[in-house]
C-alpha cells in the first residue's frame, strides 16, 4: 500500500457515474438518489456528471421533481448520452428537455461519430464526447475529424471543446481491446493533441490480466498517459497497461507534481463506470486517497 496519497486533483471529477447503463442498469430514480447521496459524501469530489441516456431524459426529469437534491450539491451536473443509433438532434432535444430543471445543470453530451454533426453539441456549450470506432481506417478518419474540429473551435487553446470517447469493454461484435490496441489508441489521440474519455469495462484501478471482458485498469491507463506525455514508445505503453503491480503504479502517481497532474488530466479527462465505488475503493486500498475527505482540506 502507498503510504503517501496522490494529489487529490488527480482524481477529482474523474469517474462519470454510468449507473443507468449496463451491466448496472439502474432505473433513473435510483441512479439519481444514489448519485446525490454520493455527492454529499466524503468522496463526492471524485465524481463527474451523472450520465443519462437520451431516451431516459424524461425519466430523470420526473425523478428530480420527486426526490430533489440538497442545496449543498444542487445543481447536479448531468451529461446526456446518445448511444449508437441516436442522432445528434435527439441528444440535443434531450438536453433541452432537462435544462429547465432547477436541480440540474447539463454540462455534457455524448454521441457516436457519424450520427450527425457533433459540433452542434459543442455550440450548445457542452463538453462533447464523441465515441469513435475501436481501430482501423474508420478510427483514423474519426480522429482526424475531431482533431480538425477541435483546432477550429479552440484556436490553439488547451481547453477541449470535444473529447474522443473510446470503449474498453467487450461488445456483442468484438472482444475487449488488448493492451496493444489501447496503446495504439492513446498514441493516436496524442499525435492529434486530443483529450479523451473511456467507457465500459473500467471497474478496477489495476489491470486484472488479459483474460475476461474487462482486462484494463484505470490507474494503468493514467500512468500510461503520463508516460506518453513524456515520450514513451508503443512497447513501453503496452508494458505499463499490462502491469498488475498496484503498489508500483500508486508510488508513481503519488509522486506527481501539480503541473504533471494538470497535463495528465487535460488528456485523460474521465471514464464512465456503472459502479463508481469499485474504483474509489481500490484507490483507498492503495492509499492514493484518504477517507474521509472534506473540501476544507483542499482550501
Amino acid at each position: 500500500m502507498s503510504t503517501t496519497p496522490a494529489p487529490r486533483t488527480l482524481f477529482q471529477e474523474w469517474i462519470d457515474d454510468a449507473a443507468v447503463f449496463p451491466p448496472g442498469n439502474a432505473p433513473a430514480p435510483r441512479a439519481w438518489a444514489e448519485h446525490v447521496e454520493m455527492l454529499s459524501g466524503s468522496e463526492g469530489d471524485l465524481l463527474g456528471p451523472l450520465l443519462i441516456g437520451a431516451t431516459a431524459a424524461e425519466d430523470l426529469a420526473r425523478a428530480v421533481l420527486v426526490h430533489g437534491a440538497p442545496d449543498h450539491v444542487s445543481p447536479v451536473e448531468v451529461a446526456v448520452v446518445g448511444r449508437a443509433g441516436t442522432s445528434v438532434e435527439d441528444v440535443a432535444g434531450a438536453v433541452r428537455s432537462l435544462q429547465d430543471q432547477v436541480h440540474l445543470r447539463v454540462t455534457g453530451a455524448e454521441v457516436t461519430h457519424g450520427e450527425g454533426d457533433w459540433r452542434r453539441l459543442v455550440d450548445l456549450g457542452l463538453r462533447t464526447a464523441v465515441e469513435v470506432p475501436r481501430q482501423g481506417r474508420n478510427l483514423s478518419r474519426a480522429l482526424d475529424d475531431l482533431g480538425t474540429g477541435v483546432a477550429e473551435e479552440v484556436g490553439g487553446s488547451d481547453t477541449p471543446t470535444a473529447l474522443v470517447k473510446w470503449r474498453t469493454q467487450a461488445t456483442p461484435a468484438a472482444a475487449a481491446p488488448d493492451a496493444r490496441q489501447l496503446a495504439e489508441f492513446l498514441l493516436a489521440t496524442h499525435e492529434r493533441a486530443l483529450a479523451f474519455k473511456l467507457t465500459g469495462g473500467l471497474h478496477r484501478a489495476v489491470a486484472p490480466g488479459p483474460s475476461g471482458d474487462e482486462p484494463h485498469g484505470a490507474l494503468n491507463i493514467l500512468v500510461a498517459t503520463h508516460h506518453l506525455i513524456r515520450g514513451s514508445t508503443l512497447s513501453e505503453l503496452v508494458a505499463t497497461l499490462e502491469l498488475q503491480d498496484g503498489e508500483a503504479l500508486a508510488a508513481l502517481l503519488a509522486g506527481l507534481t501539480a503541473a504533471e497532474v494538470e497535463a495528465l488530466r487535460a488528456r485523460f479527462v474521465s471514464f464512465g463506470c456503472c459502479g463508481v465505488l469499485d474504483p474509489i475503493n481500490d484507490l483507498a486500498r492503495l492509499g492514493l486517497i484518504t477517507t474521509p475527505h472534506t473540501p476544507i482540506e483542499e482550501s
